[in-house]
């Protein structure tokens, strides 16, 4: 088994085909199962009606999700992001990245947030902030304990962030020089 991945190793590391194959069967074999996944997850379970959101027929839709029967180009794949209301990114990697991707993927689990419920691609100002309050509150590696509360206020749902009240304000994290007790704990998302 050793002797088998140090040849495939081998032969990756110099020769063109072999990358090249090997990163198809990858890509070829773990994008259908994330367009399978998605859609059984949308609200269009149906290949049907995945095919009819994109505009594409519901045999293309098959055979997409395939492993290794269909070529896909940007174009197609950028249809059935928009279809499931994801975003698509494409990227170069590492091939020890490809390994990690493969061997932790998950049809089962596999799931992206959708448009209407992207907060922080919906609010990003609000998002940064909550962000920065997070990073704040590590780096002082204090005893403040952060709490995450959640309401249904409105489509989005209503988070607050909110810092444990027992540090004083001298002790807690400071931001411009004033700390964030004094300028308001909670951060509204």
């Amino acid at each position: 088994m050793l002797d088998e991945r140090s040849g495939l190793i081998s032969k990756l590391k110099t020769e063109f085909d072999t990358r090249a194959a090997y990163i198809r069967a990858k890509v070829g074999t773990l994008v259908p199962s994330q367009i399978r996944a998605l859609r059984l997850k949308s609200e269009m379970p149906r290949q049907a009606d995945l095919a009819k959101a994109a505009d594409m027929k519901q045999s293309r839709i098959s055979m997409m999700e395939t492993p290794g029967a269909a070529n896909m180009t940007l174009d197609t794949l950028s249809s059935i992001a928009a279809a499931l209301k994801v975003g698509l990114k494409v990227q170069f990697v590492p091939f020890s990245e490809m390994l990690t991707w493969e061997n932790g993927f998950s049809q089962d689990q596999f799931d992206v947030v959708k448009i209407d419920r992207d907060v922080p691609f919906l609010r990003p100002a609000e998002t940064q902030a909550a962000d920065f309050v997070l990073a704040a509150s590590a780096k002082a590696n204090q005893a403040a304990v952060l709490h995450v509360t959640q309401s249904r206020d409105d489509e989005l749902g209503d988070f607050t962030l909110r810092y444990n009240a027992r540090q004083t304000a001298t002790e807690m994290p400071a931001i411009d020089g004033a700390p964030l007790a004094a300028q308001g704990m909670a951060v509204g998302l």
